[in-house]
């Protein structure tokens, strides 16, 4: 390292170290430097401006070469020739950074204002310390601010996230499988609901969250039949646009049985569906000329009956239930991690239970704010597997609820988090409102594609960092963090249910024996 230095403009109590000059052609967005060390991806560098300003960076690209074994050398002599004239004397060290904001405004005023101008070349390059980082990092821990983690390059810098951001400018968490999707969303869910008395509601696809918080409130898929839309009704019972004689006798019935609903009870609901269905059929296989219903209709309004039927046998009472509470307060608990447990209901029913109290929560907190009585306060709505309820290429109710969110949550104090393992499986119109993101490792081309064209501040060199991060490090973007960021998420305090099954370990400790037969066969009738 070269001689320490004090930092201008108001920052001499901060001492950096030299580590390299800026090369080649500037601009005002980014600059190579070379260095005596190999610059690393993710750490952040400063460079020195001739007005004595001072400019944070991130490392994006790192590379090594030697003139005395170029891309050119071919032959194994050569680079033993090289090796004889101590080829490791000649090797030189190019980094490319990233210009991210003017390092005085930053630590003084919290603002990330991006230089307007480029440096000159052989402008000095510093190593951002651990000292710097903490004045840009650290000092963002109160005021609704949770950590998540902290540098993979500078481990003692913890990484904190502003929480009004991320319910304000929505969030998405992207990554494979297995590379920490789940830790990510129970370190950010923990601190919300533990430090900031924050409430939250899981869209838990698999079931794996139910201790994700101190205060956790476990949520039976349910949903009371005299509260469903008609709309909702449609998609319980499959009646796609093309079954326009059976949506038109549903309808029908529905607006009949909701007319009469007020001095009716709620646990009749579904039966009255079926009831008047049944008064239909009948009145369709009259044959006096003072009938209300075609006899031609009698095959339609059979198959919705039928519909309704498996409806009620597959729904009623688990699903559909009377017993489901009417208010939202009773559903979603204030200052808790509401985690809806969808994992043994199938894709039809998750996304009606989704869309159903989405719907009501974001009209709730619009009254709320219209100073009507309505949901207390705002909520962060963690979408698990959204690539299953806000497809790209098929519509769904979650979808125009969630549309309606991103649009218009902002105003109201409702937050979306949408978390995926196949990004360009996700609607685009939700996945570009969301202003922040939490990028682990991607490896398919055409996911991180799909999340650079979602994304305004992914470059291609970020882009090219994802394949190799390791299990919990992420690039982390967005409002939400003062800078662009390589984290390393902490662990989170809980136990999953999700992760790879120790399959070895239940075959081992199954107990099944099979009678010590050396020789048994199973009959199978061939």
């Amino acid at each position: 390292m070269m001689e320490s230095k004090g930092v201008g403009k108001g920052l001499n109590e901060l001492k950096l170290n030299e580590i390299g000059r800026v090369i080649g052609e500037t601009s005002h967005t980014g600059v190579y430097f070379t260095a005596v060390r190999p610059p690393r991806v993710g750490e952040y560098i400063i460079v020195e401006y001739h007005d004595g300003e001072y400019v944070l960076g991130i490392v994006e690209l790192s590379k090594i070469g030697n003139p005395l074994v170029s891309g050119n050398t071919t032959q194994v002599g050569t680079i033993a020739k090289a090796e004889a004239f101590g080829v490791g004397r000649h090797d030189y060290m190019v980094g490319y950074a990233r210009l991210l904001a003017k390092l005085s405004k930053l630590i003084k005023e919290g603002e990330a204002e991006t230089p307007k101008y480029p440096p000159r070349p052989a402008a000095k390059v510093f190593e951002a310390s651990d000292d710097v980082l903490g004045a840009v990092f650290v000092k963002r821990s109160t005021d609704g601010w949770v950590r998540l983690g902290s540098l993979v390059n500078h481990p003692n810098v913890p990484v904190y996230v502003n929480v009004k951001a991320v319910v304000s400018r929505h969030l998405a968490i992207l990554a494979i499988t297995g590379a920490g999707k789940s830790n990510a969303v129970a370190v950010l869910v923990r601190r919300i609901v533990d430090e900031l008395n924050g409430t939250v509601l899981i869209i838990d696809m698999h079931s794996e969250y139910g201790g994700v918080a101190s205060k956790v409130n476990k949520v039976r898929p349910t949903v009371n039949p005299a509260d469903l839309t008609l709309g909702e009704y449609y998609r319980l019972l499959g009646l796609e646009p093309k079954a326009s004689k059976q949506r038109l006798y549903f309808r029908k019935a529905f607006s009949e049985i909701r007319s009469k609903f007020a001095i009716k009870k709620t646990e009749q609901f579904l039966d009255m569906l079926v009831n008047k269905v049944e008064e239909y059929l009948q009145l369709s296989e009259r044959r006096d000329k003072s009938k209300k219903i075609p006899s031609n209709d009698r095959g339609s309004i059979a198959d919705l009956l039928l519909k309704l039927y498996d409806l009620r046998d597959r729904y009623g009472g688990r699903v559909l239930s009377p017993e489901a509470p009417l208010e939202l307060t009773s559903v979603i608990k204030v200052g808790h991690a509401n985690v809806f447990q969808l994992g043994e209901v199938d894709e039809e029913v998750a996304d009606v239970i989704t869309s159903h109290y989405l719907r009501r929560l974001l009209d709730e907190r619009k009254r709320n704010r219209a100073g009507s009585r309505g949901y207390p306060v705002p909520v962060l709505v963690v979408i698990e597997e959204a690539h299953v309820l806000i497809p790209r290429n098929r519509a769904t109710l979650t979808k125009e609820v969630v549309a309606r969110i991103a649009r218009e949550g902002r105003k109201f104090g409702v937050g979306l988090c949408l978390v995926s393992q196949r990004p360009k499986n996700i609607d685009d119109n939700a996945l570009s409102q969301t202003n922040n993101k939490i990028i682990l490792k991607l490896v398919e081309p055409g996911d991180q594609k799909y999340v650079q064209s979602a994304s305004e501040t992914l470059s291609d060199e970020l882009l090219e960092l994802l394949p190799s991060l390791n299990t919990g490090e992420a690039v982390v973007l967005g409002l939400m963090t003062p800078l662009p960021a390589l984290v390393k998420i902490d662990k989170a305090e809980w136990k999953s249910g999700g992760g790879d099954l120790p399959v070895h370990e239940i075959w081992l400790n199954s107990g099944y024996d099979d009678g010590g037969s050396e020789d048994f066969y199973t009959e199978i009738g061939i």
